[in-house]
């Protein structure tokens, strides 16, 4: 295993953080010392066999022990980060180390909520550890904090589209050198290592970076589009946010943005952002878990907005036109077609209302449940010429759900790839519902051949279809 350390220190108050965030009781410590921590992975352009990890710590001054010298206060404390590999519990790296906070500190600011904030940077190679931080007061030994979780280092040493995970922050400015604390690429990102917004933070910034872009000096279509979406944690769309148009200057590109996030209400959420090269239509996504917290509303109940299209765009209008062909019928789709923006919203909010299963309640979980549909189809069917929901893959997924179980059948000497999807107790179907899909021209397209559904496709001949 391969690692290095680059640690900086930054004891800050960021307008937003601090004023009892530690009484707020994700992503946090254990112990008498209370601490969050975050993790971000980046490509490592220098040394591509290594994953560039980055660790945010967020703390407050009145977590330590400060004792007198000479006219003013002191304390310090000493953090030890260790990285296990879980497949070779032997394999550790351990990195240990002494801050001191002496910023000419009065008795009377020892126990003061002010906010310290400092980052560390690993080279790690990709696989899954064990991430244990410990952090013990200098001056009074018994008061420590400890932090663990499993995680996944990705990989990002492949060709395909990608994103890095994502960073959360309270606010990016232009300008910093890249040696200089919290600077990447020519910005500066203060870190959120709380993953908390709310009342004082009513913008959700971030950070991501976005790999192997289909890149041609002077090339049509040399521009990408990123989606912003807000999910709860069941993967339900909350909020779809407007999407944003980026030129390519390479093959690599970051993105740096804000969404207001001041009409959602106390939760916890993903933040989604998904990436579209338009020189090819490959699509990659990243996702981070993030909470939003105002006194007085609960963290546990996660719904949607009263009204879920009331920030709808031209886009979005697209998208829910697209969701609208597969779940309307051919006169909806006509009706919607025909209408203005505003028109398409409350057509839209009317649709939904007659389908909502669950009325006394603000969440549309139907609604919900077809828009991380096309989403997923999206994501997984989508090919250079086709998106995913248009395919027969994606139109059977936002149909019908994501299968019970998969069949795939990719490397039979006499057979050209195919697969089955099976489906039980599907209202108004067979108890067993099977879809069969083949790539009989084998361009890595799959067909819908045969479908024991009623109103699908049906061939029982489909088996000599696929023989070679």
């Amino acid at each position: 295993m391969r690692f290095f350390l680059k640690t900086t220190f930054y004891f800050i108050l960021i307008a937003g953080i601090g004023c009892n965030t530690l009484e707020a009781k994700e992503n946090q410590s254990e112990g008498t010392i209370r601490f969050y921590t975050d993790v971000t992975c980046f490509k490592m352009l220098s040394d591509q066999s290594v994953t560039y990890t980055q660790l945010h710590f967020f703390s407050e001054r009145n977590q330590f022990t400060f004792v007198p010298k000479d006219t003013v206060f002191i304390a310090g404390f000493t953090v030890r980060v260790t990285f296990t590999d879980v497949s070779d519990p032997k394999s550790i790296f351990e990195k240990q180390w002494t801050m001191n906070i002496d910023d000419n500190i009065t008795a009377g600011d020892t126990a003061k909520n002010i906010p310290i904030i400092f980052e560390n940077s690993f080279a790690v190679k990709p696989g899954k550890y064990k991430l244990t931080i410990l952090i013990e007061d200098e001056n009074e030994k018994t008061r420590t904090g400890n932090y663990s979780e499993e995680m996944d280092i990705p990989d990002y040493t492949g060709k395909q589209l990608n994103l890095s995970q994502i960073e959360l922050a309270t606010q990016a400015l232009k300008g910093g050198n890249n040696d200089d604390m919290f600077v990447k690429n020519g910005y500066t990102i203060f870190p959120n290592p709380t993953k908390f917004y709310g009342s004082n933070l009513p913008r959700l910034t971030f950070y991501s970076e976005v790999y192997n872009l289909d890149f041609e000096e002077g090339g049509a279509n040399n521009s990408y589009v990123a989606d912003f979406i807000l999910t709860d944690e069941a993967g339900s769309v909350i909020k779809e946010f407007p999407s944003k148009t980026f030129n390519k200057a390479g093959k690599t590109a970051i993105i740096i943005h804000s969404l207001n996030i001041i009409s959602i209400q106390s939760g916890r959420y993903n933040l989604i952002i998904r990436v579209t090269d338009n020189s090819n239509k490959k699509i990659a996504q990243s996702k981070k878990l993030f909470a939003i917290y105002r006194d007085g509303e609960s963290i546990y109940e996660t719904q949607a907005d009263d009204s879920f299209f009331k920030d709808l765009d031209a886009q979005g209008a697209v998208r829910a036109g697209n969701i609208l062909t597969i779940v309307g019928r051919t006169d909806d789709t006509k009706i919607y077609s025909q209408l203005e923006l505003e028109g398409k919203k409350k057509f839209l909010d009317r649709f939904w209302k007659e389908r909502d299963p669950s009325p006394g309640t603000k969440s549309n979980e139907l609604l919900m449940d077809y828009y991380k549909r096309y989403e997923d189809a999206n994501m997984k069917f989508s090919t250079p010429n086709r998106e995913g929901w248009k395919t027969d893959l994606g139109r059977v997924y936002m149909v019908y759900g994501p299968p019970a179980q998969i069949e795939k059948h990719e490397f039979e000497s006499d057979k050209k790839p195919y697969q089955l999807w099976y489906y039980f107790q599907l209202k108004d179907q067979p108890a067993q519902t099977i879809f069969v899909f083949a790539d009989l021209t084998e361009s890595g397209i799959q067909q819908l051949l045969h479908s024991n559904a009623r109103g699908e496709l049906s061939d029982s001949r489909w088996q000599d279809r696929v023989a070679k």
